[in-house]
């Protein structure tokens, strides 16, 4: 065996060294793509919207007058970044309905007018830390006929983050949201 071919399968220092340099720039590569990766799900987790749709039922009775009772329904976005309302749907027996008058009036089967406060739902954007009352009855006898048929009654909204991720949550989920791929308005969408 000659120098020359004992000097072939010798590994020259340099190579050594350049080998060891692309596989900790690889490596490297790797960290910072996991590290990007962690950063872009603390974004999305730092501005993530919890909306809750809930009822509130106030019962007040004076000597004078006798009962009075208010029924409030509301949306409280409990999260920690905004909640884009995209869809809104109201049910009565799985019917939608396009206002809560016309779901208040199939509720109690009688088609005469009802005077109630109502906010905007569809297409608000609501901060958090924040609560939106949708609908707001202070009349004492439709309130009692109402609570009475409300199991029959539902909502739910379909509501997005400011990174386009979107989820849905209903009245009857008690704060319970289901992700989905995207919100979108419908014929049946509610109207106020």
């Amino acid at each position: 065996m000659t120098d020359d071919s004992h000097h072939k399968s010798k590994l020259h220092p340099e190579m050594l060294v350049g080998v060891s340099a692309v596989i900790i720039g690889v490596c490297a590569l790797g960290v910072s793509l996991y590290e990007t990766s962690l950063m872009r799900e603390e974004q999305r987790a730092a501005v993530m919207p919890i909306l809750e749709l809930s009822r509130s039922y106030n019962l007040v009775t004076e000597e004078s007058s006798g009962k009075k009772s208010r029924l409030l329904l509301q949306a409280q976005n409990v999260g920690i970044g905004p909640a884009r309302v995209v869809n809104f749907l109201v049910t009565v027996d799985g019917k939608p309905q396009p206002t809560w008058g016309a779901a208040m009036r199939e509720l109690i089967g009688d088609d005469s007018p009802v005077s109630y406060g109502h906010s905007a739902i569809n297409g608000r954007t609501i901060p958090p830390d924040r609560m939106v009352t949708m609908m707001d009855l202070n009349s004492g006898e439709l309130t009692e006929r109402l609570l009475a048929e409300f199991d029959r009654l539902e909502f739910e909204a379909c509501f997005c983050s400011i990174f386009d991720e979107c989820w849905k949550t209903s009245y009857s989920a008690f704060g319970a949201t289901t992700r989905v791929e995207t919100c979108q308005l419908s014929d049946n969408s509610f109207t106020e």
